[in-house]
């Protein structure tokens, strides 16, 4: 699981990874192993999309839902792949998403204890500057600051209009992080320094899976 706050370099080490292995480098050191790709962005409802495109970040329960399907998802796929495959050797993914809650990691744990989980470690002013820079992306980064109460009274009342989403309130049970915050992790993890080369990254990732694929 390759991880970390949006803008950090996610799909791109990802990606990097993806092509080297199409070009078999894994094969080098474990001839019986293959490995697909998967991100986590496509299970992303269009409503969810929309709302992040307005600073409306999603519920403890709808994000809980979403975990459950992303899940299902990531499943169904290795099914799909082991079944159109004569191969019976090991099989892997590269499963890229943010993961900025504990409850979406913890969702994603439960149904894959054996996973093993790759930090992108940007900091947020980096990784801030790269959202700005790219296109054709939902999440947006954080919306612009709202100062006087008339402005914040029509985004409240705009927010509690979206689909079942309210307004981020620390007195709201329902929501835990609502400023979309990336979450510190507490768990074992492997470290990818967010601003070292592509290359460097993809390395680490490479050696990850060999690692893994080793000791299973």
């Amino acid at each position: 699981v390759v991880f970390g706050r949006p803008g950090s370099g996610k799909t791109t080490i990802s990606e990097a990874a993806l092509l080297k292995i199409a070009q078999g480098e894994l094969k080098k050191c474990n001839s019986d192993l293959d490995c697909f790709g998967l991100d986590l962005d496509v299970c992303v409802p269009q409503w969810m999309k929309d709302n992040f495109g307005k600073g409306i970040y999603p519920t403890l329960q709808q994000r809980i839902e979403f975990a459950v399907s992303a899940c299902d998802y990531v499943q169904s796929c290795f099914i799909e792949r082991k079944q159109a495959s004569r191969d019976e050797g090991k099989l892997f993914a590269i499963v890229s998403f943010s993961f900025v809650n504990t409850d979406l990691r913890e969702v994603f744990h439960s149904r894959f204890p054996n996973a093993v989980w790759l930090l992108v470690d940007t900091d947020e002013e980096e990784a801030t500057r790269r959202i700005n820079e790219r296109e054709g992306h939902f999440y947006k980064g954080k919306p612009r600051s709202i100062d006087s109460k008339e402005e914040k009274g029509i985004v409240a009342n705009e927010k509690k209009k979206e689909d079942g989403t309210s307004c981020a309130s620390s007195k709201n049970p329902d929501v835990d992080n609502a400023d979309w915050v990336f979450a510190p992790v507490d768990f074992s993890h492997v470290v990818m320094n967010g601003k070292d080369p592509v290359a460097k990254n993809v390395d680490i990732l490479l050696q990850a899976i060999q690692e893994k694929a080793s000791s299973s």
